[in-house]
Formats: C-alpha cells, sequence, structure tokens
C-alpha cells in the first residue's frame, strides 16, 4: 500500500478536509449506479458507499461518545475519566478490521472482514485505498494524541495478552498503568479532537476560509457588513464588503444577525478577541452557548458605529 497515512490531524479544517474527501468519493460511487452495472457490482457500490459517509469515522472512536437524542445524536462525553483505555481498544477492534479489508490485507481473526474485492481490479482498487486512508488517518491521529509508544494494535495485543495472564510480571504491570496514565491525561485534547470531527462531519459545506482573505485584492470601502452566523452547532462571526455573495457562499442554516457599518473590522476583532476561547483553531467558527449568543447580539450594538 503506497497511500502515506496521516497522523497529526487535529483541526476542523483538518478533518474537514477527510470529510470532503469521503464526501467526493461517494459522489462518484453514486454516479456509476446512473449507468447500467451487473447486479453483483450494483451490491459493490452500494456496499462499499456506506463507509464513505461521514459518520462512519466515529464508530472506532464511541467510547468517549453518547447519543443524545434522535436529532443530533452524537455528542463528546462531559467527563471522560470514568473511560478507561480497554474501552476504546474495544470499540476500534471491529474498525480496524475494516481498515485491513479497505486496505487488503489479511487479518487472523476468523470474525474478521475479508480483503476487499475491490483492491485487485485496478479501475476500482482506488476506493477502498481512499476510504482505507480516511478512517485509518483518523484513527491514527486521535491515537496519537494518547501520548503511548507503541500504535494502537500493539498496545491492544499487549493488553490482551496482559489480561489473559494470571500472575502478569511486575514490568508488564507497569507498562499497562504507564499507557493508562498517558491516556487519562490526554483527556482535552482527545475531546477537542472529537468535538472538530463531530463539527467537520456535520458542517461539509462550510467555507474554512478566513473572511480577511475575501477581502484581499478588493478595493476597500468606508462601510462593510458584520454578520453572525450559525451552521448547526457551530457559529461563525465574520465581515464581508459583499453580503449577499458571501452568505450565499456560506449558505447557513440561521443568520443570526447583520450590522452595516464603518468600523465593521474593528468590531470582527473585538468579537474574536472576546470569544478566543470557543474559537475553532484556524477559522472563525465558534462554539458558543445560549448565553454567549446573547452576549454576542448586545455586543454587536454596542460596537458598531454607523
Amino acid at each position: 500500500m503506497s497511500i502515506e497515512i496521516q497522523k497529526n490531524l487535529f483541526t476542523y479544517k483538518d478533518l474537514s478536509q477527510i470529510v470532503n474527501r469521503l464526501l467526493k468519493l461517494d459522489k462518484e460511487l453514486d454516479e456509476m449506479l446512473s449507468v447500467y452495472q451487473t447486479n453483483d457490482r450494483r451490491d459493490e457500490i452500494e456496499e462499499i458507499r456506506v463507509y464513505c459517509n461521514p459518520v462512519y469515522l466515529l464508530q472506532g472512536l464511541l467510547a468517549c461518545l453518547y447519543f443524545e437524542d434522535e436529532d443530533d445524536p452524537v455528542e463528546v462525553s462531559s467527563d471522560m475519566r470514568s473511560i478507561a483505555l480497554e474501552d476504546e481498544f474495544y470499540k476500534c477492534e471491529t474498525t480496524d478490521w475494516l481498515i485491513d479489508s479497505l486496505a487488503g490485507k489479511p487479518n487472523p481473526n476468523p470474525y474478521a472482514n475479508k480483503p476487499h474485492p475491490w483492491t485487485k481490479i485496478d479501475e476500482l482498487k482506488k476506493y477502498p485505498e481512499e476510504i482505507y486512508f480516511c478512517i485509518e488517518s483518523v484513527m491514527s491521529s486521535y491515537f496519537t494524541l494518547t501520548g503511548i509508544e507503541e500504535d494502537r494494535r500493539e498496545a491492544w495485543n499487549f493488553w490482551s495478552s496482559h489480561t489473559e495472564e494470571s500472575s502478569p510480571k511486575i514490568e508488564d504491570k507497569k507498562k499497562w498503568e504507564n499507557m493508562e496514565r498517558a491516556y487519562f491525561n490526554c483527556q482535552e485534547k482527545r475531546k477537542d479532537f472529537l468535538n472538530n470531527l463531530l463539527s467537520a462531519i456535520r458542517n461539509p459545506k462550510n467555507e474554512l476560509d478566513n473572511d480577511s482573505q475575501e477581502l484581499e485584492g478588493q478595493e476597500s470601502s468606508n462601510y462593510g457588513f458584520v454578520y453572525f452566523i450559525r451552521n448547526k452547532d457551530l457559529y461563525k462571526i465574520g465581515i464581508t464588503e459583499n453580503l449577499l455573495r458571501r452568505l450565499g457562499e456560506l449558505d447557513p442554516d440561521e443568520i443570526l444577525n447583520v450590522s452595516r457599518c464603518s468600523n465593521f473590522k474593528f468590531v470582527e476583532k473585538e468579537l474574536h478577541n472576546t470569544y478566543k476561547g470557543k474559537r475553532l483553531p484556524q477559522t472563525e467558527y465558534f462554539r458558543l452557548d445560549e448565553n454567549e449568543v446573547q452576549q454576542v447580539h448586545k455586543l454587536l450594538n454596542q460596537l458598531t458605529e454607523f
């Protein structure tokens, strides 16, 4: 397998690129179904399209997620202290079987998936390879955050053999304790990763570039717009001199507030500084609660100059 797995994904932008890569594959596979295919091939297309759904990126990471309600079911656990490292291993094992299948690798476990048939077909093998890349890159990046020196499979095998022993060696017990400690101490990093991944899955169409990039090269006027919009669970505070075009690009679920003012760049900067602790890195998106949303409205009224 020549494809190189990414192990340092973390930001909303990084993970959104993975999500959009899967969506592109899904679109191509859907187009295949618009022309004649044999029944067997159509079944294969439908089967592999399941794994193009970005939600499938969560399957190996369910230990720290919980289901809240039917409309928006997945959330990150608010208290990760009681979640043990072996819980993660249990959740990711079957996903690793799938990863082996997509990579064309046999897995010795009798319950594991067989190598995917498309891995041997030149014109089709890019699909399992790409899906393998996306899922494995997310899994590898997440487990990199733990700081455990072994990769997750080596750690899983060590834990499996360690628990089967009636009287494990002292050095083995210490090694496992060090793994558990590393896992426990990276709670916040793992929580941020999972929140970024959920946001990327829920908002695959969002433009992630900053509005300052949009204004570069344009003849600036004395007035501009500060806008406050919502897409699913994310809020964006941005500026533009062409409101209709920018909102058309972003396609928000809800336009919460718009203000045309002479100090629009200053207002944006002040709001970004105020909520910098809630900002997704390298974007103009924020996770805000209801009180903070109301505060943004008040600050917009207080700061804008006409």
